[in-house]
């Protein structure tokens, strides 16, 4: 899942098809946060132009390998989920 920071504020709970989307229709600058393959959280800071998201602080500014994203989201199984579900329900 995603977040988006801007300057509207905070949008969170997006998939990667939704984030595009939203990036898409998107004109300014971004910061977008995930959980990487480790789990650690991780931060993208984006310019959105034209549809296309480019990232601001990485050499030459290059397009967003949305490929490379999909790869680097940490993938929560539905398992893990009700397990820290029911973990924070317990006193």
């Amino acid at each position: 899942m995603f977040e988006i920071w801007d300057e509207r504020g905070r949008e969170q709970g997006l998939t990667l098809p939704e984030l595009q989307q939203r990036l898409h229709n998107y004109q300014g600058d971004v910061m977008v946060r995930y959980l990487n393959r480790l789990g650690l959280p991780s931060t993208l800071f984006l310019t959105v132009a034209q549809g296309q998201a480019y990232q601001r602080f990485k050499a030459g500014s290059p397009k967003l390998d949305w490929e490379w994203l999909a790869q680097a989201m940490h993938t929560v199984h539905v398992s893990e989920i009700k397990m820290q579900q029911l973990n924070n329900a317990l006193p």
